[in-house]
């Protein structure tokens, strides 16, 4: 099984809600599952710190944010987290066009530094 395309994780908002597909108008959209083979949940991003992701939704793992079990005794042990997947993909892939040249300029950005450290290591590994 291949793994489903994951969105960046610098996009992923740091505040959201439950949210829904719409039965009607989604009704051939499959919820994918994550890299630990759960299905994922349908979030709303509501980080109005990340404008660009403000209102948009997504799929995301179940186990992406983990909250811990409030313990009524001290001597509770709590229960094992699930393990953490950072899966999470986008469904509504609109994005104000100035964000998308932000995004591609700072795709092409990396890309550059990526090429100069394999250049680097080509040359030290020829000396």
């Amino acid at each position: 099984m291949t793994r489903p395309p994951c969105a960046n994780q610098e996009d992923m908002p740091h505040k959201w809600e439950n949210a829904s597909l719409d039965k009607v108008k989604e009704k051939d959209v499959k919820i994918p599952p994550c890299w630990c083979g759960d299905v994922c949940k349908v979030k709303v991003s509501t980080d109005q710190k990340k404008s660009w992701t403000e209102g948009r939704r997504y799929f995301v793992c179940p186990n992406y944010a983990y909250d811990r079990a409030l313990l009524t005794h001290a001597y509770d042990q709590p229960p094992s987290p699930p393990p953490l997947c950072k899966y999470f993909t986008w469904i509504d892939h609109e994005v104000p066009e100035d964000v998308q040249k932000d995004q591609y300029q700072d795709c092409l950005r990396r890309q550059r530094l990526f090429e100069e450290r394999i250049r680097r290591g080509l040359e030290e590994e020829r000396r």
